[in-house]
């Protein structure tokens, strides 16, 4: 991504649904849950199976209304380009402020950068493809995996369109440079998915059963929400819904409530290593945030040299792909 804004792999948001007082009926519920995990006075007891099982059926129509959502936002994507990128940004000066190559008459931007995030991305699948493989019928395991899946699948769409075919995506044929495109809507979307999966493993691995169904039905409500949100900021158009202080509103979150189960249970060596590798990622965050913030990247690149500060973003977070798959590979697993 460009070093004029989002972070190219951020975190998640949370977002408490309520009924008004005195309101609630059965129609608040959704199969036998309220919209904050209680269990419906309408609805028959139910075994821990049943329960399960109800879980599965809301997970799998969240899943469906979200693709439902992409599909939706993907394709109308043509009123974005009406957003300018701030500050006004013509196509020469999008290549003055970064390397960009010729290449069968394809501009690309970055092109170190470029192949460095999607090493990443590629890194990010194989530790995700590490954890669904080794799963051994463990959900936290599961839910940790398809977090980092939809990760790499975020940094994917990071490094298309905010670093190697920025230029093509943004520049091209225009007289000042567009905001954003489908494709960084698709990171945004892929990574509140991301952190909500990430969130639902640490409480499969540290949480209690109440706890557990509380904060799934959180993390999908969450996902629901910022889809919603991201759907309006296509329509209108709006670059404030679609920005990453929005993003960042909703992204938080999920670190504190991680954080709050592996400090609860410090006790466990589990519970340590989650924290230790939450830890990791907020200092990887604040590296990036420190070293944008000082203008390291432009006083760099007067000088000839490029690295910016996503480089220093993703070289961080390659680190704590392998520090993570060191420190919870072996030991993730659901609580009983």
């Amino acid at each position: 991504m460009d070093s004029g804004g989002k972070v190219a792999s951020v975190i998640a948001p949370h977002l408490w649904m309520t009924v008004p007082s005195g309101k609630l009926t059965k129609s608040t519920y959704v199969h036998g849950l309220t919209l904050r995990g209680h269990r419906s006075p309408y609805a028959p007891p139910m075994t821990p199976t049943a329960a399960a099982t109800t879980q599965r059926v809301f997970l799998r129509k969240a899943r469906v209304t979200g693709l439902a959502v992409i599909a939706l936002v993907l394709a109308g994507c043509g009123r974005v380009d009406e957003l300018v990128y701030q500050p006004p940004t013509t196509p020469a000066e999008w290549c003055a402020q970064r390397p960009c190559v010729e290449a069968g008459g394809v501009t690309l931007a970055e092109p170190w950068s470029s192949a460095l995030v999607f090493a990443l991305a590629l890194l990010w699948l194989g530790v995700g493809a590490y954890f669904l493989l080794s799963r051994r019928g463990q959900r936290s395991r599961a839910w940790f995996g398809a977090s980092l899946v939809l990760g790499g699948l975020a940094a994917g769409s990071a490094g298309i369109s905010y670093q190697a075919f920025s230029y093509e995506l943004k520049c091209a044929g225009r007289d000042l440079c567009a905001l954003t495109n489908g494709y960084e809507i698709a990171y945004s979307l892929l990574q509140v998915a991301s952190m909500s999966a990430m969130v639902i493993a640490v409480a499969y691995a540290l949480a209690s059963a109440r706890a557990r169904r509380a904060i799934t039905v959180y993390a999908v409500l969450n996902l629901l929400v910022y889809a919603v949100v991201t759907i309006a900021g296509v329509l209108i158009p709006s670059a404030f819904l679609l920005s990453f202080e929005l993003l960042l509103l909703f992204a938080i979150p999920a670190l504190v409530i991680a954080a709050v189960l592996a400090i609860r249970r410090w006790a466990e060596p589990l519970a340590r290593r989650v924290l230790w590798v939450l830890v990791l990622l907020v200092l990887v965050q604040v590296a990036y945030l420190v070293y944008f913030a000082l203008g390291v990247t432009e006083s760099l690149w007067a000088s000839g040299v490029y690295f910016s500060a996503n480089d220093v973003l993703h070289v961080g977070m390659l680190i704590w792909l392998g520090v993570t798959a060191w420190a919870l590979g072996p030991t993730l697993r659901d609580r009983t």
